[in-house]
């Protein structure tokens, strides 16, 4: 009976020590599986935040291109008003000019005419038999 007894108690304890072995055969793989997701997670996060860099970088840098584009137009815009200022004073100048000189020409013609009138009627109230 105490063999019987020992026999039971071995194999309690074979029992115990194989199912003992078999859960730290299961967890083996699910801690490697944990660390592995662990070390992936981790690498994620980095490459996520080199990303979000990336984007930030590039967010910016379109912000200063537009900063630099509103300044080119802004630009732009003045000289255009500029060149239109200048126009417009060009075409006044122009027309200003251009009526002065036909004022002074206007002014000659009508003296020329009146010395004329004047000879017309001198010569004419000589030349009266």
């Amino acid at each position: 009976m105490k063999k019987a007894i020992v026999a039971v108690i071995a194999g309690v304890v074979v029992a115990v020590i194989v199912s003992g072995c078999q859960q730290h055969k299961a967890r083996v793989p699910n801690e490697k599986q944990a660390r592995l997701l662990a070390a992936q997670s981790a690498d994620l996060q980095k490459e996520l935040a080199v990303c979000q860099a990336e984007i930030e970088a590039l967010r910016e840098r379109h912000a200063q291109e537009l900063q630099e584009r509103d300044a080119e137009l802004a630009r732009c815009k003045a000289r255009i008003e500029a060149l239109q200022k200048d126009l417009e004073t060009g075409i006044g100048e122009r027309v200003a000019g251009v009526t002065t000189k036909l004022m002074y020409e206007n002014a000659r013609l009508r003296q020329e005419v009146e010395q004329l009138k004047t000879q017309i009627a001198g010569s004419s109230d000589g030349n009266v038999p």
